[in-house]
């Protein structure tokens, strides 16, 4: 027993677990005409198209059948359009009273370039589309923001989740870029991975987080 006991100290026992696990369900707003066209709008306040609205009613229907047993506590948003309209139709389908805006959850802004496509800046903008094509994390387009200051504010958010909600299920509605950040927050892994993961319009993800412990039950499931 005192050998149990001294291993106990010294290593992580899961058998002896008992902080509130915080359930969460990440979830990217359904398709807009600027995500089909390839034209970049970071915090330009898009509207759901028609994909769009049938990505989160598909969504709706996955996550109603996952928690229909569970009381989820709040469904958190970003402030854009997309994204509230996205959790308007999960709300709906889900019949949640509590609706929370949070500014972290937003995009990253993509500046002057916003509106355009990725070819357009090359031709009109090339000194700072090279500039930031080498430098990605650190570098960003014109009145914009960059990766690592998008990691700042995910983290924060991150950091309010944990000092907020002792346990409970969650829905937020966010966009690729937050969504990958948390996701890095999460595994601790540098922002550098940014590009190696993937998250398409109307997925979610689940997560399972407390402040000693994490698991990402799965990422990524579209419908």
């Amino acid at each position: 027993m005192k050998n149990l006991d001294k291993a106990k100290k010294d290593y992580f026992d899961i058998l002896d677990y008992k902080e509130p696990i915080i359930k969460i369900y990440l979830v990217r707003h359904g398709q807009t005409n600027a995500n089909r066209d390839g034209i970049i709008f970071g915090q330009m306040n898009w509207d759901l198209n028609k994909t769009g609205i049938k990505q989160a009613k598909r969504v709706a229907a996955k996550l109603f059948n996952l928690t229909k047993d569970k009381q989820i506590h709040c469904l958190i948003s970003s402030p854009l359009l997309r994204t509230r309209h996205t959790g308007k139709i999960i709300s709906k389908k889900l019949k949640l009273k509590k609706t929370i805006i949070n500014k972290d959850l937003i995009e990253r802004s993509e500046g002057s370039w916003e509106g355009r496509t990725y070819w357009q800046v090359r031709k009109e903008d090339p000194k700072n589309y090279l500039r930031w094509v080498k430098e990605p994390f650190n570098n960003k387009p014109p009145q914009g923001e960059s990766i690592y200051e998008l990691s700042l504010r995910v983290k924060q958010f991150y950091k309010s989740l944990l000092s907020k909600y002792k346990g409970g299920n969650i829905i937020i509605v966010s966009h690729s870029g937050p969504i990958k950040m948390f996701l890095l927050n999460l595994l601790g892994l540098n922002i550098n991975k940014f590009w190696n993961l993937k998250i398409d319009c109307g997925s979610y993800t689940e997560i399972h987080l407390s402040k000693k412990h994490y698991v990402l039950v799965s990422t990524n499931n579209k419908f």
